[in-house]
């Protein structure tokens, strides 16, 4: 979805903004300087937006004894985790223009390069076959030409059409009894030792996909979940993850003309880094500790456990840990969603490792002035909180008693506060206290 924070951030954000003010507008003797607090020090709990898994949660429960399936049903209210059939195969977008639409994500620019290592490659023009080929170190230039076609340079020739293909040895798409050979993007934050390489153009940029195997070379390149956890306790936190991962795949899998493909590669939909996952650690120790926890959880290339509510995969929201319970789907975004339910999750603040457990931030003066639009602020109250105890309204009181309210959704709330913050975010909405100094 560090130890990155282990978290799977929802995209969808509605909420809304009111900043309402009482107590008159007759006017008194402004208070002194020394009288105001130069700043406000906000403690709070969590990180992430609250819905669905607390990831935390899961490792401390896996810790208690709770095996996958029942972790799943903490967090996700009628679930269930048969074997059933999937999809075999699953187009992850790892490099090219944002197919939501969401601003600051995406890739632009007509030229990258594509690297293979450690083994044999080609490159195939779909209809016509290969067209170049070889068995040492290389990396190819790959640009959207003037009149639109791809353009794949190699060792000095160009190839070109409306779509070529990039292959390495060692993969069920090519030699798959040759050297394992790994493909690097620049740009892309992956490496790629399964799959091959699909290249279109879209908007003047370079699209390409990486075709997997879903219920295992997919999911072992799933970065959400430290695999380190495994070896302490946590195998069946990794077990369960590996379980919501594939749900959330498959729930997504009826695709994205824009990009050709089913899911991208970060926090939009999943964050998966291939290789560096899966080979994690020294001598990828990390690694086969998180690819063990996906095989037991599959039987084939097209059958596994799936998380599912009434028969179906749903899309899983998960996330790093909360401030000691779940938030209802709606309370932090706009949807309500059945499965993501508000439930107790004491075990995110037990869970060992959870540098998030309780943290601060600060907020100046000027900043609490602009935020709530008042002259002078002498105090900032949590006056209300959702479900989960995540903030709903802030409630800001000048020296005269004249007041103003910030109120919205938990996961605008986050953003809105955290941006008036020194540090310019804020890790979660669990607001514990508010100090004036």
């Amino acid at each position: 979805m560090q130890q990155r924070h282990w978290y799977h951030r929802a995209v969808s954000v509605l909420a809304a903004l009111f900043v309402t003010a009482a107590g008159g507008l007759a006017a008194s003797a402004p208070a002194s300087a020394a009288d105001l607090p130069e700043k406000f020090t906000i403690s709070g709990s969590g990180y992430g937006h609250g819905v669905g898994m607390s990831q935390y949660g899961a490792y401390e429960l896996a810790r208690q004894g709770f095996g996958g399936i029942k972790i799943l049903q903490h967090y996700y209210t009628g679930a269930k985790a048969p074997y059933t059939t999937t999809p075999k195969r699953i187009r992850v977008q790892v490099y090219g223009p944002d197919p939501y639409s969401f601003s600051g994500y995406g890739d632009s620019g007509r030229t990258t390069w594509v690297t293979v290592s450690g083994g044999d490659w080609r490159v195939n023009k779909p209809g016509k076959g290969t067209v170049a080929q070889g068995s040492s170190k290389v990396t190819m230039k790959v640009r959207i030409g003037d009149r639109g076609p791809v353009r794949v340079k190699v060792n000095g020739k160009v190839y070109k059409g409306d779509m070529m293909r990039i292959q390495w040895s060692g993969t069920n798409h090519w030699r798959p009894n040759g050297k394992e050979a790994v493909a690097t993007i620049d740009g892309a934050h992956g490496a790629y030792r399964h799959g091959r390489l699909t290249i279109v153009n879209r908007d003047m940029t370079p699209n390409i996909t990486n075709d997997l195997l879903l219920n295992t070379e997919y999911l072992y390149g799933i970065a959400e979940m430290p695999s380190s956890w495994g070896l302490n306790g946590g195998s069946r936190a990794l077990r369960a993850q590996a379980m919501t991962a594939r749900s959330y795949a498959i729930a997504k899998h009826d695709g994205k003309p824009d990009c050709r493909c089913h899911i991208v590669d970060d926090v939009r939909d999943q964050h998966f880094t291939g290789w560096k996952k899966e080979n994690e650690g020294s001598g990828g120790r990390y690694g086969a500790v998180w690819t063990k926890a996906v095989d037991q959880t599959t039987q084939g290339k097209t059958r596994a456990r799936v998380l599912q509510v009434g028969g179906r995969p749903v899309t899983a929201h998960y996330f790093s840990s909360s401030g000691g319970r779940t938030a209802n789907s709606e309370d932090v975004w706009s949807s309500r969603l059945s499965y993501e339910r508000s439930v107790d999750d004491p075990y995110s603040l037990r869970a060992p490792g959870n540098s998030y457990a309780s943290w601060t931030r600060t907020m100046t003066q000027q900043q609490a002035r602009d935020l709530f639009g008042l002259g002078n602020v002498a105090s900032i109250k949590v006056t209300r909180t959702w479900s989960s105890g995540q903030v709903r309204t802030l409630t800001a009181t000048q020296p005269n008693g004249r007041t103003a309210t910030l109120s919205g959704k938990a996961d605008q709330m986050r953003a809105w506060v955290g941006r008036a913050t020194t540090q310019g975010s804020m890790p979660a909405s669990w607001i514990t206290r508010i100090r004036a100094e």
